[in-house]
């Protein structure tokens, strides 16, 4: 089976933002050869263009269904491969949720990212997790979930129930992926990655360097 890259697989085009750089290969290939230090202090140049150094977003990570995940991931102890001594709990209570969110907003946070440790959700979770986005949106927060890989639709539901990001690694790069996670394939995350930004959510992506 041959599978069409991520660009491709996009429902419609958007418009690029008006700042938006086309980049040549030339330019990539000199951020990848660049000392990763030196990287980093480019990015730091670009941030204080556009943003005030002195002023971070505050957000807050709550764990709204811990352990038990079937992934293998070798970094993660929500994983069931590992004994870590993590005890598997269901799914929190919805009350029980948007008050840790309403301590998070009173404390200066004004995203509130909520994570599952599934391998992907089943469309019944996807309906509750999408009442307590509701729930948690209505507190006058952004909203931020991590709840693994998505089949088709489900992005397009979290989108309407008022999630603005979407949090989902890419792990590593794809020649070292099996060194790090046998359950999945590095495509599976562009694949989720591809549906997220065709609904129209913001992507919070990052990964494993070094």
């Amino acid at each position: 089976m041959t599978v069409a890259p991520v660009a491709l697989r996009r429902k419609s085009e958007r418009k690029p933002h008006q700042t938006a750089q086309y980049w040549r290969k030339c330019q990539v290939e000199e951020l990848f050869e660049m000392p990763f230090l030196d990287l980093v202090y480019k990015a730091a140049e670009v941030h204080r263009a556009h943003f005030n150094p002195r002023e971070i977003q505050l957000s807050t990570l709550l764990s709204i269904k811990t352990g038990g995940c079937p992934e293998d991931c070798e970094y993660c102890p929500q994983s069931a491969h590992h004994n870590t001594g993590l005890e598997k709990s269901q799914m929190m209570d919805v009350e029980e949720i948007l008050k840790i969110a309403r301590t998070a907003k009173a404390r200066g946070a004004s995203r509130f990212c909520m994570g599952a440790a599934w391998r992907g959700p089943k469309p019944k979770d996807v309906e509750t997790v999408s009442e307590i986005i509701k729930a948690v949106k209505n507190l006058g927060l952004e909203t931020c979930g991590t709840f693994g890989m998505l089949e088709e639709g489900m992005a397009e539901d979290l989108k309407n129930a008022g999630l603005d990001y979407y949090n989902h690694n890419l792990d590593t790069d794809p020649e070292r992926y099996n060194d790090i996670i046998h359950t999945r394939a590095h495509e599976d995350r562009m694949d989720t990655l591809g549906k997220v930004r065709g609904a129209g959510l913001k992507v919070c992506c990052g990964g494993i360097v070094g």
